[in-house]
């Protein structure tokens, strides 16, 4: 039962009890959430379906998520694969065996799955699940195919003095055995080999690359390999450490809290770069997508506990776990059930995932503070402290008391959900802080979205080639970035978002003058929506009418827009490098070629137009060449490869 089905059902009855009608006039004196939460709770209908459901919840937790069998077998289907050259159905099936592995038949896996990396030259994925099959107990009487293995990896990526320790080790092993004379003579070449280019590299006076023995630092090289989220083009503001200087916080009258240009802003330009204070992997990216970063992985490492998540790194592991994990552990498939297909869910979600980051303290702290003591325009507003996301505004006044009702509800489900362990009723500071954040998300919350890149069923010998119109965006998870939820929406935003993981980075596309509001767009552009449906789905979502220039002055669809007709020396060559664009091929993970100087190459071309006093905005070569652009900024970002059916 998802959690629609269990709103209906306290619904229907409360109806059939005959106490709808005075449930919602008591319900709408109350005038805080903390009353809101009481009342709720307070409610035998509420309570009794809770309870039946969080009983048969409990049957479903008490199932062991390891399970070395099913481990064995879904290692046994990668093996198949393996040796028919399926190497991606290979390692599909080899990470379902390690996310429910333990004990030796986790180690097999690591081990099967790192021979899979090598043969597809992935050196440093096939090192990091060698050592990590040997840090989870691998047979000593196989260890001779890892160290040969490792030996190999290592020569590849240069660590020549360690390459030549796997090898002895694997000769010293084989020596043990009696019929492998011929495998012992091999590796002993082998190490000739290796010792003449050590001795030719001392005189060419080449080092040798630093140590690389430990998972940790193995995967210190696999996150150097990502594309990290570009510098801020100025130093950082003190009192918003997101953001660049050139960048304030402002209260305003009339818009509230918003974000100002200190100075003028060039396009392209870097002004935010902010890591999720929160973050959500969608459901259907759990086995493909780190549980942490929201990075893709294509060989995860599980949970020590359940088996229901994967991360790219023990790293995120280890981070997750201390953070918030440990508390949902053995609980997500059953929340992504109760919240899938359900309006709130994915809110719901992200607030949960928030309040367990934050803790009881942190929590209590901020529901007894003032509003007047939030963060404000001369006060430090940083991303990763939960005070801020608090501050964020909920829109509680103009929510209907149906609406109210519903998130309070979900509120008080989800911390009896994730308390359901300890046997006591729901915490009311938890739901509380829950049902704040379900009022707040809505019109904070921002969509992580990386784009898709199709990729074959199995890896070619060179990089995939494909041509930019196969890659799309792709929403991946969900995200509460405080700085970037300051900036209040125009249908002709001045600013761009993209994700590098769960790092959101705001970058120019269009000039932005000293003192300027800067303004980014949520959903409902010009171009693409009409004035009567962007003020209405605004007014709904996020309670306010939009007096933008399009709408003031009632800009048209992109279709109806003019044209740059009379100058053609602009809209020509304007077309043409467009067309030169979309014919770029696109290679994984590197990415289209010379995409900087397509940067550059747009960027002129908008500066022209608008450096242009003839030109009067807005024309379609001026929304072309920015959607341009801004595709430009989304390839430079995360790329999510995803395999074609």
């Amino acid at each position: 039962m998802n959690f629609d089905a269990m709103f209906l059902k306290i619904s229907h009855d409360l109806r059939k009890m005959g106490d709808g009608r005075d449930i919602s006039n008591w319900f709408s004196v109350c005038s805080t959430d903390t009353q809101r939460v009481s009342f709720v709770m307070g409610l035998e209908v509420v309570k009794a379906c809770f309870q039946e459901h969080l009983y048969l919840s409990k049957q479903e937790i008490s199932v062991p998520c390891k399970s070395e069998n099913l481990s064995a077998s879904h290692c046994i289907a990668g093996d198949n694969y393996h040796k028919k050259k399926l190497m991606r159905k290979s390692i599909s099936s080899y990470n379902q065996s390690i996310l429910v592995g333990e004990g030796e038949a986790l180690a097999l896996a690591y081990a099967n799955r790192s021979a899979v990396f090598y043969d597809m030259a992935d050196w440093l994925h096939s090192l990091r699940d060698i050592q990590l099959a040997f840090d989870h107990g691998y047979p000593r009487h196989l260890e001779h195919k890892l160290r040969e293995r490792q030996g190999s990896c290592l020569l590849e990526l240069g660590y020549i003095g360690q390459s030549f320790t796997s090898f002895s080790l694997a000769k010293d092993l084989l020596t043990l055995s009696p019929n492998a004379q011929q495998k012992v003579v091999d590796i002993a070449l082998k190490l000739k080999q290796i010792k003449n280019k050590q001795k030719k590299s001392k005189k060419l006076g080449v080092e040798d690359n630093a140590s690389m023995s430990t998972v940790k630092s193995i995967e210190q090289e696999i996150i150097k390999k990502r594309r990290s989220a570009p510098d801020l083009h100025r130093a950082k503001n003190p009192l918003l450490p997101s953001a660049s200087a050139s960048v304030e916080l402002m209260d305003t009258a009339d818009r509230g809290r918003c974000l100002v240009a200190t100075e003028d802003l060039q396009i392209g330009a870097t002004i935010i770069v902010e890591k999720a204070h929160a973050s959500i992997l969608l459901e259907e990216f759990k086995e493909s997508h780190c549980h942490h970063c929201l990075h893709w992985t294509l060989g995860p490492v599980p949970c020590h506990q359940c088996s229901q998540v994967g991360f790219c790194t023990t790293l995120c592991r280890d981070e997750s776990w201390a953070s918030y994990h440990q508390y949902e552990c053995g609980l997500l498939d059953l929340l992504y059930r109760c919240t899938r297909d359900v309006n709130t869910g994915q809110h719901g979600l992200l607030a949960l995932r928030t309040i367990l980051k934050a803790g009881k303290q942190k929590m209590t702290i901020e529901q007894a503070k003032s509003p007047a003591c939030r963060s404000s325009a001369g006060m430090l507003f940083d991303s990763a402290d939960y005070g801020t996301v608090y501050s964020l505004v909920g829109n509680t006044a103009q929510r209907s008391e149906a609406d109210l009702f519903r998130r309070t509800i979900m509120a008080v489900y989800l911390a009896s959900f994730i308390q359901q362990g300890n046997g006591k009723e729901p915490d009311v500071g938890m739901a509380t802080a829950l049902l704040h954040l379900l009022q707040s998300y809505p019109c904070n919350a921002h969509e992580v979205s990386h784009l898709a890149v199709p990729l074959p069923s199995e890896p070619c010998s060179q990089n995939q080639l494909l041509q930019l119109q196969q890659v799309r965006p792709c929403e991946v998870g969900a995200a509460i970035m405080p700085v970037v939820s300051l900036m209040n929406h125009s249908c002709n935003p001045n600013v761009v978002h993209v994700s590098y993981g769960d790092v959101m980075v705001v970058r120019v596309i269009r000039r932005i003058l000293q003192g300027e509001e800067i303004f980014d767009n949520y959903g409902y552009h010009y171009a693409t929506h009409d004035r009567k449906e962007r003020q209405l789905k605004l007014g709904q979502q996020y309670f306010f009418r939009c007096y933008c220039q399009p709408c003031v002055k009632d800009w048209p669809l992109y279709g109806d827009t003019p044209k740059l007709d009379k100058r053609s020396d602009i809209s020509d060559a304007l077309v043409k490098d467009i067309n030169d664009f979309k014919r770029l091929v696109c290679y994984f993970p590197e990415g289209p070629a010379k995409l900087e100087e397509s940067v550059r190459l747009f960027t002129g071309y908008l500066d022209t137009i608008e450096s242009d006093r003839s030109i009067s905005l807005p024309v379609q070569e001026y929304i072309k060449v920015q959607e341009v652009l801004k595709h430009c900024f989304a390839l430079l970002a995360t790329l999510s490869p995803h395999l074609l059916v």
